[in-house]
């Protein structure tokens, strides 16, 4: 049967295919558990024997030979399966960060731009005194010093700022947004 098959021989294919299909299609899916995927892989083994029927030199068995191509053609897919899902999760996990990253710059914005309102409104003095804290990086005595009042007076105005902006932010932030934004704000104590 293998040398007419091995000349071409259709008969003798269908024949080989009729006896090993079902055999081999168990054996693949015992390591795929899928139906569809152990149906292709027999198919591309049979696809193959049949491309390359002229040049098998057999060395053993021809069973034998069906079920190392199964088996390599097997491995293989579940090797490449196994990186897709590798790459599938590393892009899944890239985007989502992207898209939290941008849904966080948008959400910061927004409540930049509460603060930056509530801060407009602040009185003069504790104006001068919150931005020479929080956006020129002075320090309390630095800030004492250009107003000329004490340490401990630019500290109970920088409380009260903190106090004014929190309040009026609280309508506007959500507990874990709240709570972190002004673990940022209160950051230089």
């Amino acid at each position: 049967m293998l040398k007419p098959f091995s000349k071409g021989d259709r008969t003798a294919f269908q024949t080989i295919f009729e006896l090993m299909e079902k055999r081999l299609y168990g054996f693949v899916f015992s390591y795929t558990k899928s139906e569809y995927i152990a149906e292709e892989i027999v198919q591309e083994v049979f696809i193959r024997i049949w491309e390359k029927r002229e040049e098998i030199k057999l060395k053993g068995s021809f069973s034998s030979l069906l079920y190392t191509m199964a088996k390599n053609l097997t491995l293989n897919y579940l090797r490449n399966a196994s990186q897709r899902a590798v790459i599938r999760d590393e892009l899944w996990r890239n985007v989502s960060e992207l898209r939290e990253d941008t849904e966080s710059e948008v959400i910061f914005s927004e409540y930049r731009d509460i603060l930056d309102d509530i801060v407009d409104h602040l009185p003069q003095k504790k104006r001068s005194i919150y931005i020479m804290s929080r956006e020129e990086g002075k320090t309390n005595a630095e800030i004492a010093d250009i107003m000329g009042i004490s340490q401990k007076t630019v500290k109970n105005h920088l409380w009260k700022i903190f106090e004014t902006i929190k309040v009026q932010l609280q309508p506007h932030l959500e507990n874990t947004i709240k709570f972190f934004f002004l673990l940022s704000v209160y950051h230089f104590f």
